[in-house]
C-alpha cells in the first residue's frame, strides 16, 4: 500500500470516529459503505475534505463514501488496515431490518454492474435502428449482422451476467452463479418441449433476457450452499460443495421458479388486457404509468404475442407499444434531469448516456443505474409516462411495426389512413413525457422527502 492511499484510509477512519466505532465495511459499484455504532462520531467535513473522496451520503447507521470505480482496491485496504472482516451482504442484511432500502441496495447491486453491458448493446441497437431506416444500411449486410450479434449478445444473455452479479452480492462464488445463467440458457433447457426430472413435468420456458428466474435462483443457491458447507467435511468441500449446491438449485429453478415467472408474465398481460378494453384511452396513461416496472422485472417480453397477433391481425397496435413509447422517453428523460442535477462527474457520464438509450428506446441503463438506485427520477419518469398517454390514448396512437419504442423508431408510427397525423401525434406525445418527465424529476429533486443528491 503506498503513502497516499495509507493516509486515504487513515483519513476515512478517523471521519467514522474510529476503528471501534466501525460495524460493519462494505461496498458497491463506486461506494464504499461503512456501518457505524454510534452516527454522532461520523466526523462528515473531516470525510469530505479527504482527497479521493467525492462526496458522503449518511443513511441510518450507514456512510456511504463515494470513491469511484477503483472503490475495489480502496475497499480491500480498508479492511486490511482496520483488521475488519467482509462482511456479506447476506449477513449484513440479518443485522439490519428489513426495509424497502435494503432491496434496493441489493438490485443496486446485482444490475448496476451489468450497466455497462446495457448501455453498450442498447446504444448499438439505436444506431442500427437509425442506419437501417434512415441511411439505408442494407438489413442483410455483414455490417448489420456483426452489430446485431453485439446487441443481441448483450441481452440474450442477461441471465449470466445477472448470475454472476448477484452471486456476488450474496458473498458467494460469482462463478457459479454465471454457470446457473448458462445452464438456463442452453439449448436444450431454453424453451425445450417435453422436459421432465426424475420423472417431473418441466414447463416450457424461454429463459433469455429474463431476470426474475436467475436472481431467484441465486437466491435459493446462496441458501443451500450455506447449508451445504455446515455437514460436508472439509477435506470434500472442494468438489462436493458446488456438486451438491448446481444439482438441488437448477432443478428447483426450472420446475419451480422458471414457470412462476411465465404464470406471473401472462397474469400481467391479461390484466393489462383487461384494463384495455374496460378504460379506453385512459389505459394509455395508466400502462405508461407503471411500464417501468413491467420492465424491471422483464415483464414486458409476455406482451409479445399479443403485440404480434394484433399487429398481423390490424396491422397495427394501439395500446402496448404506444405505452412503452412515452414510457421509455420518459424514463430517459430523467436520467437526463438527474444528469443536469449531478455535480459528479462519473454519474454524469453514466445518467447522459443511459438518458440518451433510454429517449432512444433501451431504457434498462437508465432504469437500474439512475431510475431504481434514487427512485425520484422513477417517480419524475412514471409521472411523464402517464401524461404522455393518456395525450397518445386520447388521439389514438399506433405503432405499425414491432420495433423497440423510442425515437430512434418513430417512424414506424407512420401507415394507415392517419399516415403522417398519426407521426405527429406520436411525436407530440413523446415530447410531452420528455418534457412532464423532465420537470417532474427535477422539482421533486428539490423538494420534500423526494429531494436528492445524484452521485
Amino acid at each position: 500500500m503506498d503513502a497516499d492511499r495509507k493516509a486515504l484510509i487513515e483519513q476515512i477512519v478517523a471521519g467514522i470516529g474510529g476503528k471501534e466505532n466501525l460495524k460493519f465495511a462494505n461496498h458497491c459499484a463506486t461506494r464504499l459503505r461503512l456501518a457505524v455504532n454510534d452516527v454522532s462520531k461520523v466526523k462528515d467535513e473531516t470525510l469530505k475534505s479527504t482527497r479521493e473522496v467525492l462526496g458522503v451520503i449518511q443513511k441510518d447507521n450507514e456512510v456511504q463514501i463515494i470513491i469511484g470505480t477503483h472503490v475495489n482496491s480502496v475497499y480491500n485496504d480498508f479492511i486490511a488496515t482496520t483488521g475488519e472482516q467482509t462482511t456479506s451482504s447476506e449477513e449484513a442484511n440479518k443485522k439490519a431490518k428489513f426495509s424497502v432500502h435494503t432491496l434496493i441496495d441489493f438490485l443496486s447491486g446485482v444490475f448496476v454492474p451489468v450497466l455497462p453491458v446495457l448501455v453498450a448493446a442498447g446504444l448499438v441497437a439505436a444506431v442500427l435502428n437509425i442506419s437501417t431506416m434512415y441511411f439505408g444500411l442494407d438489413r442483410n449486410s455483414g455490417t448489420v449482422v456483426v452489430l446485431s450479434a453485439i446487441n443481441s449478445a448483450g441481452f440474450f444473455f442477461l441471465p449470466v451476467y445477472l448470475g454472476l452479479t448477484t452471486a456476488r452480492k450474496l458473498g458467494i462464488n460469482g462463478t457459479m452463479g454465471a454457470f446457473l445463467g448458462g445452464i438456463l440458457l442452453s439449448d436444450t433447457i431454453n424453451n425445450a418441449e417435453g422436459l421432465s426430472f426424475l420423472g417431473i413435468p418441466i414447463a416450457q420456458t424461454t429463459y433469455a433476457s429474463t431476470t426474475l428466474p436467475v436472481i431467484f435462483g441465486v437466491l435459493l443457491m446462496a441458501f443451500v450452499e450455506k447449508n451445504v458447507d455446515k455437514i460436508i467435511p472439509k477435506e470434500l468441500k472442494f468438489f462436493l460443495r458446488p456438486l451438491v449446491t448446481i444439482l438441488v438449485t437448477v432443478p428447483v429453478v426450472l420446475v419451480a421458479f422458471g414457470p412462476a415467472s411465465v404464470y406471473l408474465s401472462n397474469i400481467v398481460a391479461q390484466g393489462l388486457d383487461w384494463l384495455n378494453t374496460n378504460f379506453g384511452w385512459l389505459s394509455l396513461g395508466v400502462f405508461g404509468f407503471f411500464s417501468p416496472f413491467l420492465v424491471m422485472l422483464g415483464l414486458d417480453k409476455a406482451f409479445l404475442s399479443v403485440i404480434t397477433t394484433s399487429l398481423a391481425t390490424n396491422g397495427y397496435e394501439s395500446f402496448m407499444l404506444p405505452g412503452m413509447l412515452v414510457s421509455n422517453v420518459a424514463v430517459g428523460s430523467a436520467a437526463l434531469a438527474a444528469f443536469f442535477l449531478s455535480k459528479s462527474s462519473e454519474f454524469k457520464g453514466l445518467s447522459l448516456s443511459a438518458g440518451i438509450t433510454g429517449i432512444l428506446g433501451i431504457t434498462e441503463p437508465s432504469l437500474f443505474g439512475v431510475c431504481l438506485k434514487y427512485m425520484t427520477p422513477l417517480y419524475g419518469a412514471m409521472i411523464g409516462g402517464g401524461v404522455g398517454g393518456v395525450f397518445a390514448g386520447i388521439f389514438q396512437l399506433k405503432q405499425y411495426a414491432l420495433v423497440a419504442p423510442g425515437l430512434a423508431s418513430i417512424v414506424t408510427y407512420i401507415g394507415g389512413d392517419e399516415q403522417l397525423f398519426n407521426f405527429w401525434i406520436a411525436l407530440v406525445s413523446a415530447l410531452n413525457a420528455i418534457v412532464v418527465s423532465f420537470a417532474a424529476t427535477t422539482i421533486l429533486s428539490k423538494v420534500g422527502k423526494t429531494k436528492r443528491n445524484y452521485g
